[in-house]
């Protein structure tokens, strides 16, 4: 598949302690991948992995095209891609639940689900041209957007502040930007303002409280920086189209008829 115009998506499902890419001929990243986390591989830029570890993960081709038409539908200008750096692990809820259901479904006749298995690959495919799609060169970024440095730094300081938040003037001053240029610039980058872009983010953290059925509603709408459980059920079912005790019931019974 090298060279190919497409994206892996990678869903790491064991630990690697060894973690190094190389793209175009280089080393761009040499870390370790937690058990959970998730990466992406550019295809286009002849990705080479060496792992050390034995290898357990979930991957998903899909094609370039496909995030640029989505993209458009969703009305994101100047899409050309995935904007995330080579390498980089990180945890999302959604493609990690995506995954955890596709798994049972792959140990048994995946050819009796074929109807859920493509809507599951199609909402994957929507769910990252919606959250992280963006313009791979410098001559695609639209005007006022922030530049990917800036989109870098904006998200990393408001993921390592998801408890407490973070005021829009801090982020600005991080950037060299006025505040208005920063909230303008920071919605024509993402496609939702820094407030909406947090919610998301605590929302992906709840999803993986849940996972715990001993931890009651209120503690998870704390521990994921919501101001109170109805704050918290109100941003839930805005972002999921059900409420978080649906949610929660739904994956009980999910486990339930696997273990039947």
């Amino acid at each position: 598949m090298g060279n190919d115009d497409a994206y892996l998506v990678c869903l790491n499902l064991r630990k690697q302690s060894t973690h190094e890419l190389w793209c175009d001929g280089r080393s761009v990243c040499s870390t370790s991948c937690e058990s959970g986390a998730t990466y992406i591989l550019d295809l286009r830029r002849d990705p080479i992995m060496y792992i050390g570890d034995p290898l357990h993960s979930l991957y998903f081709y899909i094609p370039r095209q496909a995030i640029v038409e989505i993209g458009e539908e969703l009305g994101k200008r100047n899409v050309s891609g995935l904007a995330i750096r080579p390498g980089e692990c990180f945890r999302d809820a959604i493609v990690g639940s995506i995954g955890q259901t596709l798994l049972p479904i792959f140990n048994k006749a995946a050819a009796a689900n074929q109807a859920l298995v493509d809507h599951l690959l199609q909402g994957l495919c929507v769910y990252m041209a919606s959250t992280y799609s963006g313009s791979s060169t410098r001559s695609d970024i639209v005007r006022g957007a922030l530049a990917p440095w800036q989109q870098r730094m904006v998200t990393q300081m408001m993921r390592d502040r998801i408890f407490e938040g973070i005021s829009i003037n801090e982020l600005a001053e991080a950037c060299g930007l006025s505040a208005g240029a920063l909230a303008r610039g920071f919605k024509k980058s993402i496609g939702m303002s820094p407030h909406q872009w947090l919610l998301s983010r605590r929302v992906d953290l709840a999803l993986e409280l849940m996972a715990d059925p001993d931890v009651s509603l209120a503690d998870i709408a704390f521990n994921a920086g919501f101001s109170d459980q109805s704050h918290f059920s109100r941003v839930f079912t805005q972002k999921m189209g059900v409420a978080p005790g649906a949610w929660r019931k739904s994956l009980v019974n999910n486990k339930r008829a696997e273990a039947a």
